[in-house]
């Protein structure tokens, strides 16, 4: 069933459609919805229900609320992941899997090795990637659409956090293996971490002093060399299976 994300709250029995919301536009005129159709809205505040059209036409869609529904199938910690600009459509097909493995937010940042120049089109860019990442949260019937924000690399560094971990491909050629397991298996429920991978290149030996400076710990993703677009859902996969699927 196709799930929507409301932007005001669910106070009656009821839901109104009008044809300046993209959710009209999509269910009415894509699916074609018609009296009887059905489909999951999320609320602002979260709350799920499923709504069945009750009347339809050019101006409006009026549902019915059919069913409240209990369920929470976010992350149990809050996740914000930081990378590198990358090019060709690699950013875009992060975003999109990224969104469907849980993240909470997507910051993405020029690093010292960044290859991509984004500056003239980043109001574009962001626009483009949180349509994708809303298309993603609705498709994988998130609670919640990732927010995509663009920071520089000293606003990253004051970036408020509880854990900081940098994906580092050196601790893992030296041995290090414990870290990401560690961290994640001791975070407490709703724990902000913020995860930090760098671009194609990867990330300096000077980016990494930086980041220690401010808190961060250097982690090994295993003893493969990833991509700097399949690190990151490394990352957001090893936290499902360690905290969602070995309780």
């Amino acid at each position: 069933m196709q799930r929507y994300f409301l932007k005001s709250l669910i106070k009656s029995d009821h839901i109104t459609l009008t044809r300046d919301q993209d959710v009209f536009n999509h269910f009415g005129k894509v699916l074609r919805a018609r009296v009887g159709s059905q489909a999951e809205f999320v609320s602002a505040d979260l709350k799920v229900v499923i709504g069945e059209v009750i009347a339809i036409d050019e101006t409006k869609i009026t549902l019915t609320i059919k069913k409240r529904l209990e369920t929470n199938v976010e992350l149990p910690i809050d996740v914000t992941i930081i990378v590198s600009p990358l090019k060709n459509d690699r950013s875009e097909w992060l975003v999109q899997k990224a969104t469907e493995l849980g993240v909470n937010r997507i910051i993405f940042v020029e690093m010292s090795r960044t290859v991509v120049d984004w500056k003239k089109q980043q109001a574009k860019k962001a626009v483009r990637l949180q349509k994708i990442a809303q298309a993603a949260a609705e498709q994988s019937h998130r609670l919640l659409i990732p927010e995509i924000k663009f920071l520089t690399w000293q606003n990253v560094l004051d970036l408020p956090k509880q854990i900081g971990l940098v994906a580092w491909e050196e601790s893992a050629r030296t041995g290090e293996i414990s870290t990401l397991v560690k961290s994640i298996n001791e975070m407490p429920i709703n724990t902000d971490v913020n995860l930090i991978f760098g671009p194609e290149g990867g990330l300096t030996s000077l980016e990494i002093e930086e980041l220690v400076h401010y808190d961060y710990q250097p982690a090994g993703l295993g003893p493969r060399i990833l991509r700097a677009e399949t690190a990151p859902l490394y990352a957001l996969s090893a936290i499902s299976v360690l905290r969602e699927l070995n309780e």
